[in-house]
């Protein structure tokens, strides 16, 4: 189904059909595509295109008004937080890659960046926003991991927040979720970009990434033992089903349980080049059901915080 919406509406996800206006004014070259940068979100919003043309079979649908609907446009307030969000992800990104490109060459992983990016993660999430957590949603397979690693990060200083930590393990925990799948770097990129069912041999490869990160990591000697903790433990399961150690009850630090809830959390909500994304209440009655997994008190703490 073809709408026409304001440019102002688009959002990432959507299937670009056509764009209205004069050529001049068009900020892209491509005239059918799929909007998956958040820059390119940014772009066409900030255009003087006079109007954009969706289709909602190839992409996502409207959550605002179309053109021929008369509600009030996004608040000011609205839009300098997803600017904000646009600016931590571009500021992050390099950042992440570098860490991630040396972890694959297996070098010393610069983990000042790792600290600087979360900085600007925690300054974005200050005002309580949940613009940085919306414009991660969407990920390619290019990025899927970078942007994975900053929801995940922005998700668990929100969470480390809500439940009384102090800014300091707030930190150290962003920084763990920032790192917790560093260790996916020494895994065969077939076997991570693979988008069927993982064979037996496969998945023997995938459960050996926090492993391989911890390893990394705790050989550096700069990283704190909650982004440890993290890094090699965010598999692991209340009732003692996980990996690589099998923990379970009182094992499991509370940093670790909160990465647990937010991986999942991302993984589940986000857009896949073989799934598409669940919705925030799915995904939270989905993990709610997985008896033994979380803690469940936590579980609940994170839901109310994000108002699910």
């Amino acid at each position: 189904m073809l709408k026409r919406i304001k440019p102002t509406h688009v959002r990432l996800g959507m299937f670009v059909e056509a764009i209205e206006g004069s050529w001049i004014d068009h900020p892209f070259w491509r005239k059918q595509f799929r909007l998956e940068r958040a820059t390119d979100v940014e772009k066409l919003k900030s255009s003087n295109v006079s109007a954009v043309i969706i289709n909602t079979v190839k992409g996502l649908d409207v959550t605002v008004p179309s053109l021929s609907e008369r509600k009030a446009p996004s608040s000011p307030r609205e839009n300098a937080e997803l600017k904000r969000a646009v600016q931590t992800i571009e500021l992050a990104k390099p950042m992440i890659r570098e860490m991630f490109d040396n972890a694959r060459r297996g070098g010393i992983v610069p983990v000042s960046y790792a600290a600087q990016a979360v900085e600007h993660i925690a300054t974005c999430m200050n005002s309580g926003s949940k613009a940085l957590i919306e414009v991660t949603r969407l990920k390619s397979r290019d990025e899927y991991t970078f942007l994975h690693s900053i929801a995940v990060s922005a998700l668990m200083v929100h969470l480390a927040r809500a439940v009384d930590l102090n800014e300091e393990t707030a930190c150290d925990v962003g920084m763990g979720g920032l790192l917790h799948d560093i260790g996916k770097m020494r895994i065969p990129r077939k076997v991570l970009n693979k988008t069927g069912p993982l064979d037996e041999r496969e998945m023997r490869l995938i459960r050996l990434h926090p492993s391989h990160g911890y390893q990394l990591l705790a050989r550096q000697g700069d990283v704190s033992r909650v982004i440890l903790d993290i890094c090699l433990h965010h598999h692991e399961r209340i009732d003692g089903r996980g990996y690589p150690k099998g923990l379970s009850g009182e094992e499991i630090s509370i940093p670790v349980r909160i990465s647990s809830i937010c991986d999942v959390y991302d993984a589940l909500t986000s857009v896949r080049a073989y799934k598409k994304a669940w919705s925030p209440r799915d995904a939270a009655r989905f993990m709610l059901e997985q008896e033994g997994q979380f803690d469940r008190r936590l579980l609940m703490q994170f839901f109310h915080s994000l108002s699910i």
